[in-house]
This record gives C-alpha cells, structure tokens and sequence, in this order.
C-alpha cells in the first residue's frame, strides 16, 4: 500500500486504532458514552458488539437496534436483533458496515448464543465473519468471542444494587488465504455496579481493563471508566474516560453521552473528546431501538 490505512476496531471491548487491522467497532451509543465500558452494559444496543452474555440479564425479551457513528473521515452502520428462547437462551444476530473516504468498505456479520447457568451466572459465543474491501485487494476472515456475565443484587447501606461482572476473550481465529491482515486476539474484564439512590435516581459507575495480545505492534493495556444517571428510567447522562497504552494504535479519549427511554423506544447519543491527530477526534454516534 502507498501510504499506511488507520482504521478502528473493538479491541477489548472498547475502541482502537491500528494500522492494516481494520475490524469494525462497537457502534453502542451507550457503551462509547461511558468511555466504552462494554463488558457490563445491560440494556444497551448491541449486546452482541459488547458481551453477549450480559444480554440475559436484561429484562427484554426481544430487541431492535440500529446505530450510526462517524466523523469527518468515516461513516459507519450497524442493525442487531436479540430474542430470547424461554427464560435461559438468547440468541443475537448483527451486521456492521465501515465506510473510509479513501474507498474502503469493511463489513460484518455475527450470530451470537447465550445461556444462563443457575440464575446469576450466563455464558455465549458469537461467531463473526468479515470481509473487507479496498481499491487494490480484498480479504477474508472468521473468529469467535467467547464471553461470560455474572449479576448478583446487593443491599448497600439500606438501598437496593446490583453488582455486574463480565469477561470476553476476543476475535480467536484468522484471515481465509493468504493476507497481509491478522485478527486482534485480545481479553477484556469489567465489573459495574448499580445503586438506586430512591425509587426514581439510579446511579451505574463502571470499570473494563483489557489486553490486546496481537498484533506486537498494537500489545498493550487499555482502561475505560464512566458513569451513568438514571433519572425515573426515563433519561439517562453518562461520563467516561478510555486510556490506551499504545497511543499510536488505542488512542486516549474522554466521552459525553446521554439517553432516552419512553414505552418501547430506545434513544442514545455519545460524542468522544480526542486528540486532533487521532482518528478518533470529533467521532458521535446515534443508537435507536425498540425493546419488547
């Protein structure tokens, strides 16, 4: 290639920047809101982008979203879908599309199954296969995330909580044929916990703590914390911060976000704070769904 291609990608659950490694990120509102705590959030877009074991402790039994996020230099779109079988099954399904001024097109698909085990605990598999698209080659590829949730309510100087807990060792597989690309094997652990300050305030505050193992250029630690208020669960304001050890490849960003709930219609809005070098500056995203 004549000149290097930046591209971002989910790289333990929150977002990243890497040269020649384009995978697609969370496109969550939500999520990006809290500074791209992902491994806890319950009912967020796209759980499946996120950990798609924590989608069995949310209360809906089906689920539609779709999100836009971008800035000056990308456009990207995302639609999932989420239906329990009985109480203890879910299964999820997603497509993503990335879209580069320069031409190139990236796009996913993932499937997704998960289970609850004894009522606090839940695991699930996705399976993704992506193919991306520029102006002088294309490739293939195909991974598995494998994830883990844990929910277990609390009382906390005499108000209800509820601590949450989640893991995902991510993106296990590679590219089809010979390509210059490699998949970001990396593992993410988060734990969150909600606290209802009385019947119509609940306060979420938030951590995930990643790795990225591969590519050697992009290994580094990644740390994303935010916070959540929920007023009558009807609006919501978030806050978050993501640090990237590797600033070249998983830039630093603070993150503003806020959210609408009303019947069955789902809003969310995040805008990131980023450095003007970074492709990350100036990024926004939109997430709609319905939840039944």
């Amino acid at each position: 290639m004549k000149r290097p291609i930046l591209t971002l990608l989910l790289c333990a659950g929150i977002l990243c920047v890497r040269a020649q490694e384009p995978l697609l990120p969370t496109p969550d509102a939500k999520a990006l809101g809290m500074g791209g705590v992902t491994m806890t959030a319950l009912s967020a877009s796209h759980a499946i982008y996120d950990n798609a074991a924590m989608g069995l402790f949310s209360r809906d039994q089906t689920q539609l979203s779709s999100s836009y996020y971008g800035s000056a230099d990308f456009d990207a779109y995302a639609v999932t879908g989420a239906a329990r079988i009985g109480t203890d099954n879910l299964v999820q399904a997603g497509w993503r599309q990335h879209i580069r001024e320069a031409g190139d097109n990236d796009m996913a698909v993932d499937l997704g199954y998960s289970r609850k085990i004894g009522g606090r605990w839940a695991v699930g598999v996705v399976g993704r296969y992506t193919h991306l698209k520029r102006p002088e080659t294309s490739a293939d590829a195909v991974a598995v995330d494998l994830c883990a949730a844990f929910s277990q309510p609390l009382e906390l100087a005499g108000r209800y909580a509820t601590l949450r807990a989640g893991a995902r060792l991510a993106d296990l597989g590679g590219y089809v044929g010979d390509s210059a690309y490699t998949l970001p094997t990396n593992l993410t652990a988060g734990a969150a916990l909600d606290t209802y300050l009385s019947d119509a305030h609940e306060v979420t505050v938030g951590a995930d703590l990643g790795y990225c193992f591969d590519p050697a250029a992009a290994q580094g630690f990644l740390l994303s914390v935010g916070a959540e208020y929920n007023l009558m669960q009807l609006v919501q304001l978030r806050a978050g911060y993501h640090y990237g050890e590797r600033a070249a490849y998983c830039p630093s960003f603070a993150s503003v976000g806020a959210g609408v709930r009303f019947l069955h219609l789902r809003l969310d809005f995040a805008y990131l704070f980023a450095k003007r070098d970074t492709a990350l500056r100036n990024t926004y995203s939109f997430s709609f769904g319905l939840d039944f």
